[in-house]
């Protein structure tokens, strides 16, 4: 594979693993992210429907450390793309 069709590749799975997110999450308290480094920085962003409206809410892009206590107060469970519930030491 060349480089383009490699990186094709890589882009379409990523966007059926967020489509197959959405689905899974849909009716559901999931707050679901995806945690990429960015600049040597962990930033969560969203993807589904609630993380979305959560993060329109609060007016940002990405989930910040201290929502996530607020967030789970409201009764979401915020997690990552592979199910696992995101703690605010890991994002920056």
């Amino acid at each position: 594979m060349t480089n383009s069709h490699s990186e094709n590749f890589i882009n379409q799975t990523m966007t059926s693993t967020h489509q197959h997110t959405r689905l899974v999450s849909d009716g559901t308290h999931l707050a679901v992210y995806e945690i990429k480094e960015v600049y040597g920085r962990p930033l969560a962003y969203p993807i589904n429907d609630r993380a979305e409206t959560i993060q329109g809410l609060t007016g940002f892009k990405t989930l910040r450390r201290n929502d996530i206590e607020a967030i789970e107060k409201l009764g979401f469970q915020i997690v990552t793309i592979h199910g696992e519930r995101i703690k605010p030491n890991m994002i920056g």
